[in-house]
């Protein structure tokens, strides 16, 4: 299949001493740690694509943490807001994303294969192979 793993998390940052009036992060203080604001018509989001890399969701959460980030839950809201939003990733694709699950279920971790922008797997699982790019 694939030789190496690529992994990247999409970490939407939330803050709630950093909130604007309608309780997101403030467009400045999204662009102060490398963000990209994306204020969609249902959902303002601040999305900071991570340079390190990582093989476990625990990881990934704890490193989220590290940036005052949150791993993304798995939304069709939010990725239509990343895709209208114009974020650049820097990986081609095809790519994994490790996202937590909504739904109430006791699998926490999702790995997703993105073939492309409208295609992908997902899987519940929370570590891959190897080190991965985040």
């Amino acid at each position: 299949m694939f030789k190496v793993i690529l992994v990247f998390i999409v970490a939407g940052v939330f803050s709630s001493n950093l909130a604007n009036a309608d309780g997101g992060i403030s467009k400045r203080e999204c662009e102060r740690k490398g963000g990209k604001y994306c204020p969609g018509p249902e959902m303002k989001m601040c999305y900071l694509i991570l340079k390190e890399e990582v093989s476990s969701f625990e990881e990934a959460v704890d490193l989220c943490d590290e940036y005052d980030a949150e791993l993304p839950a798995y939304s069709v809201i939010d990725f239509g807001n990343f895709l209208n939003c114009g974020v650049k990733t820097p990986w081609v694709f095809p790519f994994n994303v490790f996202a937590r699950n909504p739904l109430p279920t006791k699998d926490k971790c999702l790995v997703f294969t993105v073939v492309g922008l409208n295609e992908h797997t997902e899987y519940s699982r929370c570590s891959v192979e190897g080190k991965a790019k985040v």
